[in-house]
């Protein structure tokens, strides 16, 4: 059994209490944040979970490797690939695990396995549709709120390659300075790729559509439903008539994602989403960063 700080228990920070509280190797957890008139001084486990604001994980992280704790940071770990590889200096030998919650997504891992089955063939080309009406930031762009998501899916399913030919266009519709809808189109491993990112929009849309020569893959993560269209060609000529497979694949991953960190934990094992995954991701965060800076 062991015991957990939760730093920050805001929106998010609340939903990741609920799901502690159903791991049983978890026996205390104690939550601090400034509404109950506590801040970082006041930690006193081993293990902490940081789920403040994202422009607080940099200090906040070295602050607690210092104090030699565990940490489980919710992305992004930092604003930059450069601050992360500060972070990684202080790392002695406990557990640093970043929240890319889609690495723990049972989805994900089938969409994965489905590729490298070769069922729609090399992949030719990637969407995918963040967008919702909030939660709206007014200190970070969607960059840095939205995307990371995108980035840790693309190098889990590509690999952890740079990306290149980076084009960016936005839209400011607030009266605050970032831009409230933007759209990246880039390439990664000759793969041509395009994220619309924005939390100013109607309703709430999370899906990535994935085309191979030989089929298509149609991800909707709020429906909870993966589609594969093979078929595709018939005699060299287009099929409409397509083969179409609906797959509900039902995950819990913030829970996946706890249950790692704890295993971690207990076993002294390195996670999936480490320090050394959590660069490479904001290295490609930057790229597309410079692409509007």
């Amino acid at each position: 059994m062991i015991n957990i700080s939760l730093l920050g228990a805001g929106y998010w920070g609340e939903k990741v209490a609920a799901e502690l509280r159903n791991i049983k190797e978890v026996d205390k957890i104690e939550i601090i944040d400034i509404k109950n008139g506590k801040d970082i001084k006041d930690i006193q486990y081993d293990n902490v979970i940081i789920a403040t604001p994202a422009l607080d994980h940099y200090e906040q992280s070295i602050n607690l490797l210092k104090q030699r704790k565990n940490l489980y940071v919710e992305k992004p770990l930092a604003s930059t690939e450069q601050e992360c590889l500060e972070i990684k200096k202080v790392i002695k030998n406990q557990i640093l695990m970043v929240g890319h919650i889609f690495l723990y997504n049972d989805r994900l891992k089938k969409i994965k396995e489905i590729i490298e089955s070769g069922k729609i063939g090399k992949i030719k080309y990637i969407e995918s549709n963040r967008l919702n009406w909030g939660r709206f930031q007014k200190k970070i762009s969607t960059l840095l709120s939205l995307a990371p998501h995108d980035v840790s899916i693309i190098n889990y399913l590509l690999g952890h390659h740079e990306f290149k030919n980076i084009n960016y266009k936005g839209v400011k519709i607030s009266q605050y300075p970032q831009n409230d809808l933007d759209t990246f189109q880039f390439k990664c491993c000759d793969v041509n790729i395009k994220l619309n990112l924005s939390w100013w929009y109607p309703e709430k849309i999370r899906t990535m559509v994935i085309i191979g020569d030989d089929g298509m893959i149609s991800w909707n993560e709020e429906k909870k439903t993966i589609k594969v269209i093979t078929g595709i060609w018939q005699n060299n000529w287009m099929n409409y008539n397509t083969k179409n497979e609906i797959l509900e694949i039902q995950s819990n991953p913030l829970k996946n994602e706890l249950e790692e960190f704890v295993r971690c934990i207990v076993n002294k094992t390195k996670p999936l989403s480490d320090i050394d995954v959590a660069i490479s991701i904001a290295k490609n965060l930057d790229l597309l960063h410079k692409s509007f800076s």
